[in-house]
């Protein structure tokens, strides 16, 4: 027999929506007939699996050791003596800072520095998903076991800004739901070659090319290619033909406000895949320094001030209630806050 104690990132979950992602192998019959016939017990109670699962339940599994690692797949953590239960202990994770803007019971937010991965691309790299599981493993003394906190939505990695997570799943789902419904409504501060003197609203057609991992922005739309939506809004007019530009994301698509941006002809500053080189060589220049990232920078975020009825369960509306009608904002790096106060710019201080 082994133990699970719940902790309070994997709380608000159904009992059944848990067992399945902790026994990742196990079938979704197995799981039932094993609750049906009391070889899991919740509290020391025959449970259905409909239950709402809270911070310190305890769930006694009566499998053989064999089939408990079976049904838990390859990725398991290992026990690390008898007795010593499922929990594991702070992250030895190398643990960078983390710049939090805003952190409750469901949700956090996270303002990423440019050149760290929102996920990892591959096994060696660090990312701002494994920072927060790490950061949320030491706050609590336990990694979760059923839910894995995570972003919410991705920046490119040079890409600096607010990034928000779920701390657990009522959190993640709330955060999924505004994102996909386009509810919350995401800003971004680019810097960016031209003068725009009116809010250019700009509906194009994305396709990307997962080989030279390159985004071509089309007029019309042809096979494989997904529409796409921005506004963009001019916010100052700085020296040397620059413009600071306030974006507003509609649609959500990796490389997309660079890419669109670009082809609308305002590149932004300092990108080298879409921007123009022989410009950020110049601005380089005049700024006595490299541009090594693109100064784009993820600004703000504005949450709806009410929900949809019915879509949602009960605890991720709980989520939701401390967020209604809220704005919050990241402040734009350093370097991104000397290239504007270098071509006499000030916005975001």
């Amino acid at each position: 027999m082994r133990e699970i104690t719940i902790g309070p990132l994997d709380a608000g979950q159904r009992l059944d929506k848990f067992l399945m992602r902790y026994f990742k192998e196990a079938e979704k019959g197995f799981l039932y007939r094993m609750l049906r016939k009391k070889n899991i017990l919740l509290n020391d109670k025959k449970a259905a699996g409909s239950e709402q699962l809270l911070a310190g339940d305890v769930l006694k599994v009566f499998f053989s050791e064999e089939t408990f690692e079976e049904m838990r797949g390859k990725d398991a953590p290992l026990r690390k003596s008898p007795g010593a239960g499922l929990s594991q202990g702070p992250s030895t994770l190398e643990q960078k800072p983390l710049a939090l803007l805003y952190e409750d019971s469901y949700i956090m937010m996270v303002n990423k520095p440019a050149g760290l991965l929102s996920q990892k691309a591959s096994a060696e790299d660090q990312s701002l998903s494994e920072l927060i599981a790490a950061y949320l493993q030491d706050q609590t003394g336990a990694a979760s076991q059923g839910f894995t906190p995570s972003v919410a939505h991705r920046l490119d990695r040079n890409t600096s800004g607010l990034v928000m997570a779920g701390k657990n799943l009522p959190g993640q789902q709330l955060l999924s739901f505004l994102l996909r419904e386009r509810l919350v409504e995401k800003y971004y501060l680019a810097l960016v070659t031209g003068s725009l003197s009116a809010p250019l609203s700009s509906v194009c057609y994305w396709q990307k090319d997962i080989h030279s991992n390159r985004v071509s922005i089309l007029e019309r739309p042809e096979p494989d290619t997904e529409k796409v939506e921005l506004i963009a809004y001019p916010a100052e007019n700085l020296e040397a033909g620059f413009s600071l530009l306030k974006v507003r994301l509609i649609s959500g698509k990796s490389h997309q406000i660079r890419a669109q941006l670009a082809h609308a002809g305002y590149p932004i500053a300092g990108d080298a895949k879409y921007g123009d080189q022989r410009v950020n060589l110049a601005l380089a220049a005049r700024l006595g320094r490299p541009l090594r990232v693109q100064l784009l920078h993820s600004y703000e975020v504005v949450f709806p001030a009410a929900l949809p009825p019915d879509v949602l369960s009960a605890e991720a509306c709980k989520a939701f209630s401390d967020l209604k009608s809220k704005t919050f904002q990241a402040p734009p790096p350093p370097f991104f806050r000397q290239v504007l106060a270098g071509l006499g710019g000030h916005y975001g201080e």
